[in-house]
């Protein structure tokens, strides 16, 4: 491992035809390509990715619309990012890399890889939104009318549950509102658009180079969790990826080894 004194970070900026794409970059060697979840930004995987670019070359872009990424789309969607970071890659001249995503960056790490499945040498996910998955839809009822305009549910929340749970809905609400993009990916859109758009990871050809990362203690009942992906388990923490951030990176070094990705000397 490089002294972390060595290490540079850089930051870029390409147009694509979707808007303007931002990432940050450091490191050299094998590619590692990070992505931010749904309420976040690149910010969330900026302290993991310092860490193993002391070995690895790591990117974390802020998707479309999200972030310092600007966007021209007047619709948002998985294979817009998807096409986005196409674009990036592209343009860099990577020809394989692995993903590393959370929540909405692991479904658009997913379906790049069911996109481009020569170009994923692996996939780490953690809580993966996007899979083929019944609940996947039904989990998001309450966020689409929390967003919506003449939705009635923050005055509902106050018969029903007290000032407490109005002021619990009304910071949920804030939260979503901060980020259209995510609202439109995730629930904003017509259901056969978002369904088409579902991966079943057990069909992906490199289902051998994947695992997801699960916060212990244990997530509650209805948290995204893959059943049929290996899972390692690791401490959850107040950090913006919700997990110990040090440990994350431990875990991720493991699993790189375990596909033969090995450090820059």
């Amino acid at each position: 491992m490089k002294p972390s004194q060595e290490i540079v970070m850089r930051t870029g900026r390409l147009k694509v035809p979707s808007g303007t794409l931002f990432w940050h970059e450091a490191g050299r060697g094998e590619t590692l390509i990070f992505l931010h979840g749904a309420w976040q930004d690149s910010g969330q995987w900026l302290p993991v990715m310092q860490t193993l670019a002391a070995d690895y070359h790591c990117l974390v872009p802020d998707l479309i619309g999200f972030g310092e990424s600007t966007s021209a789309a007047t619709v948002h969607s998985v294979d817009l990012e998807v096409e986005a970071l196409r674009t990036l890659l592209q343009a860099l001249r990577i020809s394989r890399c692995v993903f590393v995503g959370h929540s909405l960056g692991a479904w658009v790490a997913l379906r790049y890889a069911q996109q481009h499945p020569r170009q994923v040498q692996g996939l780490a996910l953690v809580e993966p939104e996007g899979w083929v998955n019944p609940q996947a839809v039904r989990r998001w009822r309450l966020d689409r009318w929390l967003v919506s305009p003449l939705s009635p549910l923050i005055t509902l929340a106050a018969w029903l549950g007290g000032k407490g749970r109005q002021r619990t809905w009304q910071r949920r609400r804030h939260t979503l509102r901060q980020a259209p993009a995510a609202c439109q990916i995730l629930f904003r859109r017509r259901l056969a658009d978002i369904l088409a758009e579902q991966v079943d990871p057990s069909q992906l050809p490199n289902l051998g180079a994947m695992v997801q990362i699960i916060p212990s203690p244990q997530p509650q009942p209805g948290a995204p969790v893959l059943p049929m992906i290996p899972a390692e388990v690791v401490a959850a923490a107040d950090t913006p990826l919700g997990l110990d951030e040090a440990a994350t990176a431990t875990t991720l070094r493991q699993f790189l080894a375990t596909i033969l990705l090995t450090p820059t000397l």
